[in-house]
């Protein structure tokens, strides 16, 4: 199957599911479980190099589930907005507990549109990068100067480590280089404030939010480096949630 082909089934499944979880959330789950023992992320191979102490079997189900009830959640967000998904993201009093300025920064694992929910969580104002933050030098400077701007008035930047298009910082991690963005640190160095990772899991029908230990303000390839090493343990402990984007991002 080609790439073109394959896009059109995914966007396919993706409004499918989406229309089924408006309707009935507990049956598109069920459905979703089902397809994704027909979708395959990683080799065993693969994963046996990575994690020689898992069950292989468990790690690639694990992976294929959350791949395709990303595009359960992707759909169900277009007809019903957000706001049904964010009631399955469990509270997290550690979140409550923290206290601006700060970066939050996230990974593409596991239910990754669950972050969604720190601006309604956070204690303060929030900022969150999505995508690319501009198509022009001149965009990407603007956005960069008013995510600093909103450090400086005690605020939250909320902002993944693994865009598709951004400047790169490689660090070791599982054996092989993973490329990160370089503006969460850069941020981070420039306003003197500390980056806290948070990634989300599926826990049955739920989501849960993963918070680590906050990264001190640094130079640069330090904090990437920290950030690295964080994600490493979590999926040493979580092999099941590593995810395409990794594998797109990470060396071989």
């Amino acid at each position: 199957m080609n790439r073109r082909v394959r896009a059109r089934l995914s966007r396919t499944v993706t409004r499918l599911l989406g229309w089924l979880a408006s309707r009935s959330p507990g049956l598109a789950f069920i459905v979703s479980d089902a397809l994704a023992m027909f979708r395959r992320i990683a080799s065993r191979a693969e994963v046996r190099s990575l994690f020689p102490n898992a069950d292989t079997g468990r790690v690639l189900r694990r992976m294929s589930m959350t791949h395709v009830r990303t595009q359960l959640v992707a759909g169900w967000i277009r007809r019903a907005g957000v706001a049904p998904f964010h009631r399955l993201v469990r509270l997290n009093d550690a979140l409550a507990q923290l206290r601006p300025p700060m970066i939050l920064g996230t990974f593409h694992v596991g239910p990754i549109l669950g972050v969604g929910v720190l601006t309604e969580r956070l204690n303060g104002e929030t900022l969150v990068l999505r995508g690319r933050v501009g198509s022009t030098d001149m965009e990407r400077a603007a956005t960069f100067h008013r995510a600093i701007d909103r450090l400086r008035t005690n605020g939250f930047i909320v902002v993944a480590f693994d865009p598709y298009e951004a400047q790169r910082i490689a660090v070791p991690f599982l054996g092989r280089t993973l490329q990160l963005a370089r503006g969460p640190f850069a941020m981070a160095r420039i306003a003197r404030v500390p980056i806290l990772p948070v990634v989300a899991r599926w826990v049955g029908e739920e989501v849960e939010l993963i918070v680590g230990d906050a990264l001190p303000a640094g130079d640069e390839q330090t904090m990437a480096e920290a950030a690295g090493r964080w994600l490493e343990g979590y999926l040493r402990e979580q092999p099941g949630e590593w995810s395409y984007r990794l594998r797109e991002l990470s060396d071989r």
